[in-house]
């Protein structure tokens, strides 16, 4: 058939580096196929593509039969619907008039830009990075589409800041997960005795907590810190437990272990008669989906890459002040809108897409949201780099909810086996984004048409 042999043509351009996969509907109808074929042949050489640079098969992120979109207008209201094609309600969501099809030239376009597949998240390929450092290691970027998510730009950005070799990752070694303990006396004596009867107990305690819920996913207790508040009469007592792990989020377990050691504080308290008014779990303390400076959850992770100041010059057309400028006037926006100097650029889009295309259970947006960019130089180099203080991720599935079939799948096609690596990609991915970010603004052509 003639859309297999496109398909396949298609392919081994890519493969030879003759042809960019975003250009392959293009390509397609140059090839002689017609809209909407020239989108499903795009979409599926893209597919070929992948699955040769990856060594992995598609097989649970599907290509549906209609991998396009199909434009309308409601007659009534004149409101524009862009619907995928599959869908079957082709009426209008606001007055139920059946909806008019675009003139053809306008009517069918694929998904998402890069669409390799997925029916309710779309997923699109963002090309491929390499990284040195913690981890060595060329990852595959898959990503679902999002409001904001520029797949190709973040594909330029990897490819730009390749051309100077890998780019350079820190990952910590363990993740940390955190539970937290509160109790609530009626006076400082009683609060401080409770204290010093918890230290007291703790060696037995931490044993035991790891035994039963910690130690069958490779986790252990690696610090317990205390910290007094008070509410007008209420005397604060917080009991925190930190856990890591290496592969696995170890949230859930956490929470059991902490929520063990707090019946046998509760018992050890009454026994030595000591007035605790209220014993609970305490979860403002720990972080818990509470992005902050102050978080103390996660593994943190950076990326950098060292680019010659003549050559970027060269590239943007300006000095390097100028784009420390730039730099600094969005730092100064950001810290000023949220209150601390951590800021979210391309990443607060980005980082979601890569938790919701890997899907690892659960997918915390919140708290692996936040970044640090910042930039120096360093000799005759300019130093680029995000730091991404508490990724919040497991590589494995736990009691907390398994891993879909299709984010598995992901997982294998970008090359993650680990938590380090998942780390590491995201970081490299976000860097690409950045980069390509802040390159096209201080050039100004974001969003002028230039």
């Amino acid at each position: 058939m003639k859309s297999e042999d496109t398909v396949t043509k298609l392919t081994d351009r890519m493969l030879q580096g003759k042809l960019a996969p975003w250009k392959a509907e293009e390509a397609a109808l140059e090839d002689g196929l017609t809209a909407p074929e020239n989108i499903t042949a795009g979409a599926a050489a893209r597919r070929s593509f992948i699955e040769a640079k990856s060594g992995q098969r598609f097989r649970h992120i599907v290509l549906p039969d209609q991998p396009y979109h199909t434009a309308y207008r409601c007659p009534n209201d004149q409101s524009l619907w862009t619907l995928a094609a599959e869908d079957t309600h082709i009426r209008c969501g606001m007055c139920d008039t059946p909806l008019e099809a675009l003139p053809e030239a306008q009517r069918h376009k694929p998904l998402v830009n890069n669409y390799i597949g997925g029916i309710e998240d779309y997923y699109s390929y963002a090309g491929e990075v390499t990284v040195g450092g913690d981890v060595k290691k060329t990852f595959q970027n898959i990503l679902c589409w999002g409001p904001g998510v520029g797949h190709l730009g973040i594909s330029v950005g990897c490819f730009k800041l390749n051309k100077y070799g890998p780019i350079e990752v820190q990952v910590s070694d363990w993740g940390i997960a955190a539970r937290n303990l509160s109790f609530v006396f009626d006076t400082e004596g009683d609060r401080e005795k409770a204290k010093k009867i918890i230290q007291k107990k703790l060696p037995d305690v931490l044993p035991k907590i790891t035994r039963d819920h910690l130690s069958e996913w490779g986790g252990e207790i690696v610090d317990v810190d205390f910290l007094y508040k008070q509410h007008h009469g209420d005397r604060i007592l917080h009991c925190c437990f930190y856990s890591r792990f290496e592969n696995h989020r170890g949230h859930g377990q956490t929470s059991h272990a902490a929520g063990s050691a707090k019946l046998i504080f509760d018992d050890l308290l009454k026994e030595n008669g000591i007035a605790c008014r209220l014993s609970v779990v305490g979860m403002g303390r720990d972080g818990d989906l509470k992005p902050s400076p102050r978080n103390r959850r996660g593994r943190y992770v950076s990326a950098q890459q060292a680019i010659p100041v003549s050559e970027y010059e060269k590239s943007i057309g300006r000095s390097i002040e100028e784009f420390f400028s730039y730099i600094e006037l969005d730092r100064q926006g950001v810290t000023e809108e949220i209150g601390w100097p951590v800021y979210t650029g391309m990443g607060g889009e980005i980082i979601p897409a890569f938790y919701r295309t890997m899907k690892n259970n659960p997918r915390p947006y919140l708290v692996s949201c936040f970044q640090k960019v910042y930039a120096t130089i360093r000799g005759n180099d300019l130093i680029f780099g995000v730091e991404l203080p508490n990724v919040e991720v497991g590589i494995t599935s736990s009691p907390e909810g398994i891993i879909p079939p299709m984010a598995r799948e992901a997982l294998r096609i970008c090359g993650i086996t680990s938590a380090r690596e998942f780390a590491a990609a995201l970081a490299a991915v976000t860097l690409g984004g950045e980069f390509n970010f802040a390159t096209l603004h201080v050039q100004e052509r974001m969003y002028t048409g230039r």
